[in-house]
This record gives C-alpha cells, structure tokens and sequence, in this order.
C-alpha cells in the first residue's frame, strides 16, 4: 500500500503522471472517490504521461476514450468514467474486460465501485480522498 497527500489539483495530476512512468503494460487502474475527489485529474495525468500534451476531456458522457500512444510498451489507454451507468449489465455491455490485463493497455476506470463483480483480481485500487477544498489523501492497494 502506498499512501499520498497532495495540495492542488496539479499535485494530484502529477502524481498520475509519475506513476504512469512505472506502467509496463496490463495495468488496470480502479479509481474509487466521490464527486470532485481527484479521480478525473489523476486519470489526465497518467494519460499525459505516455500522451504530453493531449487535451484529456472526461469520459463522462461519452463513457469510454480511447487513446493510442507511441510506445513501445503500451499502444492503447482507456480511460472509462461509470458515473452515469446504474448496473454491471450495462457497464459488462462496454467491453471494458476484453481490455483488462491486455498486455499492451493500461485501462482507467472511475467509478469502479460500481463493477465489483467484473474487476479483474490483478489491478490497483487507488481509493481518493477529501480532506479539504484543495488536499487529497491518495492510497494506492494491490488487492
């Protein structure tokens, strides 16, 4: 487990970047936090790493990105934000686990709590905190 403090939301975007420079391929990345706890900026900065400069817009409505870095690694991201889906049955309707643990992916998912049942047992939980209107307390689990 890995605990972070961050102050702002650039901390927070940072902090995805940095771990992102970690990622071999095949990570699933299950983001957990309510409304306006980090989710989204830590996603922005993971896809920035391997994408510098990409405008990253939420997923919010569309549901799914798709990104496609020259790496040589890692040749597809996808960053899905479940907020809006109600039930596994739609979220499994995605196609989201034919991506998990792809060894040439690195998938993102906000509001994995969501899809319990269809997370794959090798992933992250990284479980985002409020602590105040700019600090975030940020653990990372290896379930």
């Amino acid at each position: 487990m890995n605990l972070f403090t961050t102050k702002s939301q650039k901390e927070t975007f940072s902090l995805g970047k940095k771990i992102a420079g970690s990622f071999s391929g095949g990570e699933v990345l299950a983001l957990f936090g309510e409304l306006g706890a980090g989710k989204t900026s830590f996603a922005k900065g993971v896809i920035n790493y391997f994408l510098p400069r990409k405008r990253v817009i939420s997923p919010t409505f569309i549901i799914v990105r798709h990104y496609h870095p020259n790496s040589n690694a890692i040749n597809h991201l996808v960053h899905a934000d479940l907020y809006r889906l109600n039930n596994e049955q739609e979220i499994d309707g995605l196609g989201l686990t034919e991506f998990m643990n792809n060894e040439s992916t690195v998938v993102l998912i906000e509001w994995a709590d969501k899809m319990p049942h269809l997370l794959p047992a090798k992933r992250q939980d990284i479980f985002f905190e409020i602590v105040s209107d700019t600090v975030r307390k940020i653990k990372i689990v290896s379930p």
